[in-house]
């Protein structure tokens, strides 16, 4: 091996390996790793390379390597071993030696062209340094040294061009982006960008106020996500984020352009809603003090969703608060259900579970005392099976207290009538448990599709072509719940405490009765949406199936996406033909488009039966929103509509179902044989059918 080595000042001094384990151990517990065997071997690489560059160098007049060739060795060895973070520390160990020396040295003043430049960061002042900016670039950006080193001149040489004596990270990594793209790194410039906010933009996000929760109506799980000022910054930071690191190229240009619209990209790394039944969540103790305890267990859930949890077999919990003869004692636990989501700002909805008698009379004792409750914020939702709440209301059908409270809960939203299968239930938005299914459930993210969108673009009387566009939507939208599932795994092994369980993956129409609408020219068609939502509810299976991912359809989730896609499409192309011809209103409507399976008001129709057609189709699913907001004073009370709506439902629900076991293609969905009266419309009116 090498037996001399040149310093700086050009003294000779004998070579020794041992100080260069010596140096990458202290990078090495830099970055918090213990390695001895590590250190030696990089030793033994760099003192193999020296050999066979210089051998033995023990004649007096032979080449002597120097201590930065040395230090250049060690560099390269560490990257070319892939421990880049191990080469960054070493990088800043040799950078404050180099400091060290410069300032026991004698510098020259300004006047000798020597200048004094300092980097603001966020919680101290240092002196600048290139060799920062060539860790950061070997360690972030994978670029080799000499280019990082290119890259790091250059800045300085800008910095001290200007004569700046004081500049903020955020610039240094400006004038580095700038470089970047002058060299044409562009994959480089993809690793380095930060995500950052302007500072006007910042004000406007900090002088916002938040407003006031409606106590009469279930907050939106968006709305609740991003209250107060921090959660504010730091959503809109995580949105530029998930636009280049999360999703692909292609998903995030169909976001952008509001052709979909993924959910909650500022918390991508967590999921939306959680399903948990009460057993899981108790903790073993008395039954009198389990409603209690699943609180404290409630609120920990909570801090891992974006929008909410769904606490599961809600009656067999709290019997025995039904059973206490202790005042109130459920309309308590109610209040301290609310306090717990006020406090952990997220939603907190039930779901009736359980048979027997006791759970009956816990059923009815729940029902009452929500609608009882006075008006606190984030109150809970109570999910219900329809055929559950029919046996409610036919044994109470005397008690028109019963009546008027089921009436009020369904009329604030707070009441959610669900349907389903004898395998696979709705117990919240997004969320299907299967029968016999214990764990956990989550709903991990959502996407919602623009379909007044696809409406215009395939026009009037064009419901083959309206279909192909969906099934193109259908497939964009679980390519990019499946980019965020992967981010989602990534991120998950860094908080071991999320609770397990199966996670699925939810999609939800937006606009259905503006793209109806569009698609009959004016006229809209319920037995036409049947078809839509049905079609689309089978590829959204087929393609999750296809991508090895849960995809269930939801009428939830597209309160933000509604008023984002009515904005957008109003410079759509087609508006402008339509406003050329005649055809359309003076300005394009900004009206926020609908949400859900709402289709009312439809000419000819009673409000509940459009719905009660347009989910022939829907084998598992909830009604929301409900046709109507309020009773509108006529014969039928909101009870009476739902009631009436759910016999309709299972009645068209009939006409759609196979007589036989064995499975049929997609296209029965448009058999003329199954095909309601109403569909032979656009024959009577002239146009072309499917």
């Amino acid at each position: 091996m090498p037996t001399r080595v040149r310093k700086r000042d050009g003294r000779e001094v004998p070579f020794d390996a041992r100080k260069i384990e010596a140096a990458v151990s202290k990078a090495l517990d830099a970055v918090g790793e213990v390695d001895p065997s590590f250190a030696s071997e990089i030793a033994g690489v760099v003192t193999l390379t020296l050999e066979g560059r210089y051998g033995a160098a023990s004649a007096p007049d032979a080449a002597l390597p120097g201590i930065e060739e040395i230090q250049d060795l060690v560099e390269q060895a560490l990257i070319e071993l892939g421990r880049a973070n191990v080469a960054k520390a070493y990088i800043l160990y040799r950078d404050r030696r180099s400091r060290a020396r410069e300032a026991l040295s004698v510098h020259e003043g300004e006047a000798g062209g020597k200048q004094r430049v300092e980097v603001q960061a966020t919680d101290r002042t240092q002196p600048w340094s290139k060799v920062r900016i060539v860790a950061a670039l070997i360690n972030e950006a994978a670029l080799p040294r000499e280019v990082a080193e290119k890259v790091a001149t250059r800045v300085e040489e800008r910095v001290f061009a200007a004569r700046w004596r004081q500049v903020s990270t955020a610039l240094v990594r400006e004038l580095v982006d700038n470089e970047l793209v002058d060299l044409g790194l562009a994959t480089a410039l993809r690793r380095q960008q930060s995500y950052g906010l302007p500072s006007f933009d910042l004000r406007q996000l900090v002088q916002q106020e938040d407003g006031p929760l409606d106590p009469a109506r279930a907050a939106q799980g968006e709305e609740l996500a991003e209250r107060g000022t921090s959660a504010r910054i730091a959503a809109d930071v995580l949105r530029r984020f998930s636009l280049h690191e999360v999703l692909g190229p292609e998903s995030a240009r169909a976001h952008l352009a509001g052709d979909l619209h993924v959910l909650d990209l500022g918390r991508p790394q967590h999921s939306l809603k959680c399903a948990v039944t009460a057993t899981l969540l108790q903790a073993g103790g008395a039954l009198a003090d389990a409603p209690y305890d699943v609180l404290d267990e409630l609120a920990v859930v909570a801090r891992d969703v974006s929008h909410g949890v769904v606490l599961e077999d809600a009656a067999a919990l709290l019997a025995p608060l039904c059973a206490s003869s202790r005042g109130n004692a459920l309309e308590a636990w109610l209040r301290a259900l609310c306090a717990c989501a006020c406090a952990a700002g997220r939603s907190l909805d039930l779901v009736v579970g359980g048979g027997g008698a006791r759970a009956q009379v816990a059923t009815d004792r729940l029902i009452e005392s929500l609608a009882a409750l006075p008006h606190l914020p984030l109150p809970p939702r109570l999910f219900i099976d329809h055929s559950e709440l029919a046996r409610r209301l036919d044994d109470r059908s005397g008690d028109e207290g019963f009546a008027a409270a089921v009436e009020g809960l369904l009329l604030a939203g707070r009441l959610v009538p669900t349907w389903g299968s004898d395998e696979l239930t709705c117990v919240g938005p997004g969320l299907h448990r299967h029968a016999h299914e214990r764990a956990a459930i989550t709903c991990g993210g959502a996407v919602a599709i623009n379909l007044p969108r696809i409406a215009l673009r395939a026009g009037p009387w064009r419901e083959d072509r309206a279909l192909e566009l969906l099934s193109g939507a259908a497939t964009a939208a679980v390519d990019a719940l499946c980019e965020l599932a992967a981010f989602q795994r990534r991120t998950r092994g860094s908080r071991p405490g999320d609770l397990r369980g199966r996670v699925a993956y939810a999609v939800t129409p937006v606009g259905l009765r503006e793209a109806l609408a569009a698609l009959g020219d004016g006229d809209v068609r319920p037995d036409q949406g049947a078809r839509l939502v049905g079609f689309l509810a089978e590829a959204l299976a087929r393609a999750g199936e296809a991508r090895r991912i849960a995809v269930v359809l939801t009428p939830y989730f597209g309160e933000r996406a509604r008023a984002r896609f009515s904005e957008l499409d109003a410079s759509l192309p087609q508006h402008a033909q339509r406003l050329l011809f005649g055809d359309g209103p003076s300005a394009p409507s900004r009206t926020p488009y609908g949400t859900g399976y709402r289709l009312s008001p439809v000419h000819g129709r009673t409000p509940w039966s459009a719905e009660a057609a347009l989910l022939s189709t829907v084998e598992v699913g909830a009604l929301h929103p409900l046709p109507e907001d309020a009773s509108r004073g006529g014969p039928l009370s909101l009870v009476e509509s739902w009631r009436r709506f759910d016999r309709m439902r299972e009645d068209s629900s009939e006409r759609f179902r196979e007589p036989v076991a064995a499975p049929r293609p997609a296209s029965h969905l448009f058999d003329p044989e199954l095909r309601t009266p109403e569909a032979s419309a656009p024959e009577r009116a002239g146009g072309p059918t499917r």
